[in-house]
């Protein structure tokens, strides 16, 4: 018996679906908003360690610019560039990074990785969560920052 080929059009479709779904696939749109090219900027990053929630005191949701900021920005040649300042002192981590679904590693220029994040991307907010084991960070599109510390200011 044959099968017209709307069927298996809509079964094609199906199964590329259920497969996105199982992978926590993003959507190109959704990568093209993680690789802006004016970056993330850092909000908060707390980690659970023993089971005690404890918060950055510089990263806790709350914007500190004279005690440190920091910026993430994911290019599409899949690099990164990582700038951290914390108490009048600067960090840079750079390298590549892969992207499988929704996870996300980072492989820095002496190719140690961090990772993998489970990334939570909430376009409308445009707020980025990566998230790992014990670890959560909070990110704010670079360009929304600035916006909201302008009309705060």
């Amino acid at each position: 018996m044959k099968v017209p080929h709307v069927l298996n059009c809509a079964a094609a479709l199906l199964i590329f679906a259920a497969l996105t779904a199982a992978h926590g696939g993003l959507s190109q749109d959704d990568v093209n908003l993680l690789q802006d090219p004016g970056g993330w900027e850092y909000i908060s990053l707390t980690d659970s360690d023993n089971g005690i929630q404890t918060t950055h005191t510089c990263f806790d949701g709350t914007p500190h610019p004279e005690q440190c900021s920091g910026t993430l920005s994911l290019t599409a040649g899949k690099t990164f560039v990582q700038n951290v300042r914390i108490q009048g002192k600067s960090v840079q981590r750079h390298g590549n990074y892969q992207l499988d679904g929704n996870q996300l590693s980072f492989f820095d220029e002496l190719g140690t990785r961090d990772g993998p994040y489970t990334i939570e991307l909430d376009s409308k907010a445009k707020s980025l969560v990566l998230k790992m084991a014990q670890v959560r960070i909070q990110l704010e599109l670079e360009k929304e920052y600035r916006d909201k510390s302008k009309k705060a200011g």
